[in-house]
């Protein structure tokens, strides 16, 4: 049973469809209570919560103004709400820290957040002002990153947390609004700038996250065809956009439309969420003409919000080795809100939670493929020492252990 739920997921990587079949006994309903979506929420996971938005509000007030920024009288003042900043970041990946939920991913990105607003906090020590203002603007991305995961959790229509700064961009508003789950917010914000002609033929950035943004809500977060299907007709609609994001678009709008026209999956076991989101993925990989094609989002999108669901939900070893790969598959092709690194740590989940597998050396390989590539393709040959041992362990731990013939 296991070495078949285990080939499916190689069967994704490879491009196949055909789903494995479990035994009676292999079925797992999430029935019982201690495997609700989300477990109560403690207090001190609520508590740094409230701290972090607080210190991130103030600080992106200055951060997103270039007078307040380089007023030397503020420097102080900022260093001092980027080292807050770093040290609730620091908090909340500490073991034992009670989360919302049981999804790794949430410690994952709150293990990245905490090593960015560290690296930005010692750039602004060291008076590497510019660098560690581009790393402070993005803690927003992080907060996002684990808000927009799939439908868990509150969404607030307005709170009384916001940004105070008169020189934040709508872009950037709607990324707070989003990290902080003002949705509906965010929304506002992110069409503002998609039907903005003025941004729409500047090829600015804004545009373009603006899109990725607002589908990210509406696909994973409110799980809405309709709504997704507004954002991708105002790009269609938009003269002057980039020619590559509308020809995405009409691709995506296909995608809705097939969703549209879907019977919903109400199997919301880990059988029948690990074999939705298999069917996603496969539907995608058909769509996805190369690599970093992006007319697949849509379905990438669905798929990952299915992972996560399953991630919420699974207590078997397969079913979260098989999640975390799926996850990082989903994720290499998105890179989830310049977060190109994502995917990396959840290949290297894989193979750390389902050690001497076949789904180890799938996320083995897909690891060793990422990081070579990302560091050998700009910065010459050399392999970073720490990445060495990191792929020297990775491999042994994926390894099959050979059976021994009697």
């Amino acid at each position: 049973m296991r070495k078949a739920l285990l080939l499916v997921s190689i069967a994704v990587v490879l491009g196949a469809v055909t789903l494995a079949p479990r035994t009676a006994s292999g079925e797992s309903a999430v029935s019982s209570s201690d495997r609700s979506p989300l477990r109560k929420e403690a207090i001190p996971w609520s508590k740094k919560m409230q701290e972090l938005y607080k210190t991130l509000a103030a600080l992106l007030t200055d951060v997103t103004s270039d007078k307040r920024f380089n007023d030397p009288a503020n420097r102080h003042r900022i260093e001092g709400e980027a080292d807050r900043l770093a040290a609730f970041s620091h908090d909340l990946a500490k073991k034992g820290m009670v989360s919302v939920d049981i999804d790794p991913s949430i410690k994952f990105i709150a293990e990245l957040l905490g090593r960015e607003t560290n690296r930005a906090a010692v750039a602004l020590k060291h008076g590497n002002r510019a660098y560690a203002r581009t790393i402070l603007r993005s803690v927003p991305n992080y907060c996002m990153a684990c808000h927009t995961r799939n439908a868990t959790g509150p969404q607030f229509a307005e709170l009384a947390l916001e940004p105070t700064s008169k020189s934040q961009r709508p872009v950037e508003r709607g990324e707070f609004y989003a990290a902080s789950r003002q949705f509906d917010r965010a929304q506002s914000d992110f069409l503002l700038v998609i039907r903005d002609p003025a941004v729409a033929k500047s090829f600015s950035p804004d545009w373009q996250v603006a899109v990725r943004q607002a589908l990210t809500i509406a696909i994973r977060v409110k799980q809405s065809p309709d709504e997704a299907l507004e954002i991708v007709n105002a790009v269609l609609e938009m003269n002057g956009a980039p020619l590559s994001i509308k020809e995405d678009a009409k691709v995506w709008k296909t995608s809705i439309e097939e969703w549209k026209a879907e019977q919903p999956n109400r199997d919301k076991t880990e059988e029948g969420l690990r074999t939705e989101a298999v069917r996603l993925m496969a539907r995608a990989r058909e769509l996805q003409k190369y690599p970093m094609d992006r007319t697949a989002d849509v379905v990438y999108l669905r798929a990952s919000a299915v992972v996560h669901d399953l991630l919420q939900v699974a207590k078997e070893d397969s079913y979260v080795s098989d999640a975390l790969l799926l996850a990082g598959l989903s994720y290499e092709v998105l890179s989830p809100l310049r977060m190109e690194d994502l995917h990396d740590v959840y290949y290297e989940a894989c193979v750390r939670r389902a050690p001497h597998t076949p789904t180890a050396e799938v996320c083995y390989r897909r690891y060793e493929d990422s990081a070579l590539f990302g560091d050998t393709g700009s910065a010459g040959t050399e392999i970073p020492d720490d990445v060495r041992k990191r792929l020297v362990e990775l491999k042994s731990l994926s390894q099959l252990i050979p059976t021994i013939q009697k």
